[in-house]
């Protein structure tokens, strides 16, 4: 019995993201940008994010229904980053912060998924990102389902690695890691992009840096007033 009402209440909410999905799609956001101080529009119903099925710092599954119900602001980062992931997780723990100050009626959850599934496994994001904020969620998982996700986002990253004489190499994108690249240590260039994720499970806009948490906040209120109407 228990079961079975997850069951249906699982489809009735699966079911009003759709058809809230449906609904928003017709909307044409772009009017807002004039408005809009720190977020460009990214809301493209002709390209819905991809099927993918990752795990969170928990270990459960963390897939195209994890976006669906709520808000959420979705980040890369890597855990062996030496100074913009740190700064981004630290910005989004002050932009929390910023929205419970002016009372913000809907609070995104932060969704923080790595780079480098190699090296951050769940347990090792799990510790990391509770340093941030112990409601902060972070992914890790299959690198070609993760890179899909970096492609649909359009973000970028590029992994850097050191040979005998300390010179960079940067490897080609399917290039894979030298053998003792865990032991000797590489590093991952990449882009800082935040994207606001509606109910819907898809992206709504885009906050490329710097990240000014005032502007952040002002315009996600926005946004949600602007999907919601």
């Amino acid at each position: 019995m228990r079961a079975k009402f997850f069951m249906v209440a699982g489809a009735a909410i699966l079911l009003i993201a759709a058809v809230l999905y449906s609904l928003s799609g017709s909307k044409d956001y772009r009017s807002l940008n004039a408005k809009l101080t720190a977020a460009q529009i990214m809301h493209n119903p002709q390209r819905p994010l991809s099927t993918f099925s990752l795990s969170d710092h928990n270990g459960d599954v963390f897939n195209n229904n994890s976006l669906m119900g709520d808000w959420s602001l979705v980040l890369f980062i890597y855990t062996h980053c030496p100074d913009v992931c740190p700064t981004e997780l630290a910005n989004m723990a002050m932009l929390k912060a910023q929205l419970k100050n002016k009372h913000a009626a809907i609070i995104p959850k932060v969704v923080a998924i790595t780079f480098d599934p190699l090296r951050d496994t769940p347990k090792v994001l799990k510790t990391y990102v509770a340093h941030f904020d112990k409601a902060f969620i972070g992914v890790s998982g299959d690198t070609q389902q993760i890179d899909q996700l970096v492609k649909d986002l359009g973000a970028y990253y590029e992994r850097v690695v050191y040979d005998e004489a300390g010179k960079p190499i940067t490897l080609k994108k399917h290039e894979p890691l030298p053998d003792d690249a865990i032991e000797k240590g590489y590093v991952i260039n990449h882009t800082a992009r935040v994207y606001l994720m509606s109910p819907d499970g898809q992206v709504l806009a885009g906050f490329p840096t710097p990240h000014k948490v005032d502007d952040m906040a002002n315009d996600i209120e926005l946004l949600i007033k602007a999907f919601e109407e």
